[in-house]
């Protein structure tokens, strides 16, 4: 039997709110869906499995009308549907009134039911949410009435909050396959056995890593499952190292060549992290701003007081002054470096400014590494 599995499409969604590209993003995802339906109809799977969160938020008619016509254009597949915390059925859902084509097989309870399919001999086990957490694990004490029939568990939680379950029980239970969404980041959770489908697309910037749809063949004795990636969009997170020598001028040419060497369907959080110096100010919406720039954060190191030591030691070096080398040794006992008190003032004079110079302190030893002599 061969089937196709999706979940968590959230038809309605409209992703980075605020942005250029929002409006595009929101009607990528209903393409990518119109596609799927394409696909199942070239494929000719017997089922398609979509395990909840069809829509966004509580579906429109018109939307469910859409819906419809595009399931119409597959009738040779028997579409298994459920309702997920996202969309579920409210008092006055229209999920309660849909006229569904005959090839649609919609779950209206909040226990578990089955649909039955003997030519296919298989079971299809499911439920509908009606409220937005269910924290009961309504799935590991479901048993398959008939364990000869291909018996599949269509599920839409996983965690404490919406319907938790343990993946081995409910296979030690006889079910075949584990078709289940909710968790966004899809992968096999049981080698050929369960599946978190993950979402269709990505619906936000969280959504890391690639997403797309489920294709399968299932006996009694075998299932073998294959992930296809869509890529209309995929969010990444990628981090731009800062130095005190860090310019503004310098993080946008990093951010722009970062954008030119990568597809033109990814789009980025970017945090700028590492050292800065505290008198350079990021533009950060400005950065946010750039194009396929979600966002734009910071995450920057506190210096310590050795931390800033060392910086302006290697500023004096890179001034060059002649004749002079500097090895520094830590003092194990207080975990300090010293200065001699003769260079100390000079030191603080060329490095900090010469409003640091009179405070005498002693935190680096330095040497004199050569005979020549200079004044610094």
């Amino acid at each position: 039997m061969k089937f196709m599995h999706i979940s968590d499409v959230h038809l309605g969604v409209k992703p980075d709110a605020g942005k250029a590209w929002s409006e595009k993003r929101a009607q990528d995802i209903w393409d990518s869906f119109a596609e799927m339906i394409e696909i199942a109809a070239e494929e000719s799977p017997d089922f398609l499995l979509i395990s909840g969160d069809l829509f966004h938020k509580q579906p429109l008619k018109r939307e469910l009308k859409e819906v419809c016509g595009l399931f119409a254009r597959i009738p040779q597949t028997k579409v298994l549907l459920m309702a997920g915390n996202h969309d579920y059925i409210q008092q006055n859902s229209f999920y309660r009134t849909c006229e569904w084509p005959e090839n649609v097989c919609f779950f209206p309870r909040e226990e578990v039911m089955c649909f039955d399919f003997p030519e296919q001999n298989t079971t299809v086990y499911g439920l509908s949410y009606w409220h937005r957490e269910i924290r009961q694990a309504l799935y590991d004490e479901v048993f398959p009435k008939n364990t000869d029939r291909i018996n599949i568990l269509l599920a839409h939680g996983g965690d404490e909050r919406h319907i938790p379950f343990s993946v081995e029980k409910i296979l030690r239970h006889g079910f075949d396959y584990m078709a289940a969404g909710h968790i966004h980041k899809g992968g096999q959770l049981v080698q050929g056995r369960a599946v978190m489908a993950g979402a269709l697309e990505p619906t936000d910037c969280n959504d890391t890593g690639a997403h797309g749809y489920w294709i399968g063949d299932i006996g009694k004795t075998y299932c073998e499952v294959s992930f296809y990636p869509v890529r209309k969009c995929e969010y990444c997170h990628e981090a731009v190292e800062v130095t005190p020598g860090t310019t503004g001028y310098d993080v946008t040419q990093q951010i722009k060549e970062l954008l030119a060497e990568r597809p033109a369907y990814q789009y980025f959080r970017i945090c700028l992290q590492g050292y800065k110096d505290p008198d350079v100010i990021f533009d950060l919406n400005k950065l946010s701003n750039l194009e396929r720039i979600v966002d734009v954060t910071e995450n920057f190191h506190v210096q310590s007081s050795f931390d800033r030591i060392m910086t302006m030691i290697n500023c004096w070096l890179n001034m060059k002054i002649p004749c002079w080398e500097l090895i520094l040794q830590p003092c194990r006992k207080k975990g300090r470096i010293r200065l001699q008190r003769k260079h100390w003032n000079t030191a603080l004079a060329h490095c900090w400014g010469m409003r640091y110079a009179d405070k005498g302190s002693r935190h680096f030893s330095v040497w004199k590494a050569t005979e020549q002599k200079h004044i610094l």
